[in-house]
C-alpha cells in the first residue's frame, strides 16, 4: 500500500492530543512531500542513550549539550536531561534496551511506531518507557489509551510487563497498567476516528482510496 504515513509515538501522542482543526492540518501535511524534516529531540534522546547504555557520566552528557548548535534545541535538551536525571535518581536500577513496535491502524491508513527509550523495573514491573519532551498538553487518559494500543499488539517474546510514557515537562509517568477496558477501547476508537480523517484527507487531495477498512482488531492481552 502506498502513501501510508507513519507516526513516531511522540508525534502520535501530539496528534491525538490536538483539537480537530490542528489534527486535520497535521494529517494533510503527512501527504506533503518532505525530506524527513529536522528532529528537534534527536540530540536529547541520543544523550539519554549514552548515559543508559554507553557508560557516559551525567556530568559529561550535560556538558556535551554545549555542542548543540541551535540555542532552542540546546536549552530544551539540557532541561529535559536535568528532568530525566532527577527522575532517574528516584527510580534506581539498570536500564536495558527494548524492541520497538510498528503497527497499522485498524483501517490501514496510517502506521504508529512505539520506540522505548529504555526498559527499567519500576515497582514490580519491567517497564518499556518512551520519553516525551514536548510542551504540548497531554491527556493522561489519551496517553494510556495509546499505550493500550501498543500493549495489545506487542509480541509475547521478550515482552515487557508494562508500557509507559514519561513526560519530562513535569516528570509524570503514564502507565499502561493504570488503564482499564474502557481505556483500551478508547485506544482503538481513537485510531478508527483518525482513519476516517485520513480517508477524508485522501479524498480532498485526490489520492486513491486506500483498501483496509474492516481489518480485524486484536483482542485482549
Amino acid at each position: 500500500m502506498t502513501n501510508v504515513p507513519k507516526f513516531g509515538f511522540s508525534a502520535y501522542l501530539k496528534l491525538i492530543n490536538s483539537n480537530p482543526r490542528p489534527q486535520r492540518t497535521i494529517i494533510r501535511k503527512r501527504y506533503t512531500p518532505s525530506d524527513g524534516g529536522f528532529d528537534f529531540h534527536k540530540s536529547f534522546r541520543s544523550r539519554v542513550q549514552q548515559v543508559s547504555f554507553q557508560g557516559l557520566s551525567v556530568e559529561a552528557v550535560l556538558a556535551s549539550t554545549q555542542q548543540i548548535a541551535r540555542l532552542p534545541e540546546r536549552n530544551s535538551a539540557r532541561r529535559a536531561l536535568e528532568q530525566f536525571f532527577e527522575w532517574k535518581d528516584q527510580h534506581p536500577g539498570v536500564m536495558e534496551a527494548a524492541s520497538s513496535l510498528a503497527f497499522s491502524s485498524p483501517g490501514g491508513l496510517f502506521k504508529i511506531e512505539f520506540t522505548p527509550d529504555f526498559l527499567l523495573r519500576i515497582g514490580e514491573r519491567r517497564t518499556a518507557v518512551h520519553l516525551w519532551n514536548t510542551r504540548h498538553p497531554l491527556s493522561g487518559n489519551f496517553v494510556r489509551a495509546a499505550l493500550c494500543a501498543v500493549a495489545v499488539r506487542y509480541p509475547l517474546e521478550n515482552r515487557p510487563e508494562d508500557f509507559a510514557v514519561l513526560s519530562l515537562q513535569n516528570r509524570t509517568l503514564y502507565r499502561w497498567s493504570e488503564s482499564n477496558r474502557e481505556t483500551s477501547a478508547l485506544g482503538e476508537r481513537l485510531m478508527e476516528i483518525l482513519d476516517m480523517q485520513f480517508a477524508s484527507a485522501r479524498a480532498e487531495l485526490g489520492l486513491p482510496a486506500s483498501p483496509g477498512f474492516g481489518v480485524s482488531v486484536p483482542t485482549g492481552v
